[in-house]
């Protein structure tokens, strides 16, 4: 297989014809993503594990309804939105997590391994970050989660949710500076900026 025939949008668009090694791929690719956005959003790992497996269930099944190949992961993303609100309104599901399971849970991070800077990161500036996010709204979890943690565009972002853009921003707005206020004591004497 060439080298270009691998590249997302191909991935999908052959995973739309019915090809389940493409659709493997881009499970593979986007699984810590989507459980690191679930679990960001409800507070049983179980669940969040169940969720995943369900949101790629979906896609494979809704995948030929897909118009774009470039909004994937947006369309992935609000497939796993969907379903957790219907957990959630069915009672199932709380919408809120603990900061100590998030910092000691591996896929609860990005899937890219740390480089030097975030490595110097303290332990316990890191349970402080994962307590700060936990206190967030859900709404603005999910935002810093696709932002900052799956490097998602406001544009996919909004997409995924259903929103416009400028919701987007806001909420991103509005978690940065509940995070800064929350972590001020770490924040004054790191180099970390939100």
């Amino acid at each position: 297989m060439n080298r270009e025939s691998r590249t997302p949008s191909d991935l999908v668009a052959r995973a739309r014809a019915g090809d389940v090694v493409a659709f493997d791929a881009l499970y593979l690719s986007c699984q810590a993503g989507i459980y690191s956005f679930i679990r960001s959003q409800v507070r049983e790992e179980e669940l969040a594990a169940d969720l995943t497996q369900q949101t790629f269930v979906r896609a494979w099944e809704s995948l030929p309804r897909l118009k774009e190949a470039g909004a994937f992961l947006g369309w992935l993303h609000r497939i796993a939105a969907n379903l957790v609100r219907d957990e959630v309104k069915s009672g199932r599901a709380r919408l809120e997590v603990i900061a100590s399971e998030m910092a000691d849970d591996p896929l609860a991070t990005p899937s890219t391994q740390p480089g030097p800077e975030e490595a110097a990161i303290s332990a316990g500036l890191q349970e402080a970050v994962w307590a700060a996010i936990a206190e967030l709204s859900a709404d603005q979890r999910g935002v810093v989660v696709m932002h900052h943690l799956e490097d998602m565009s406001v544009a996919e972002i909004a997409r995924a949710l259903g929103v416009r853009p400028g919701t987007v921003m806001s909420r991103l707005a509005r978690a940065r500076e509940a995070l800064r206020k929350r972590l001020s004591g770490y924040l004054e004497d790191s180099d970390v900026k939100l």
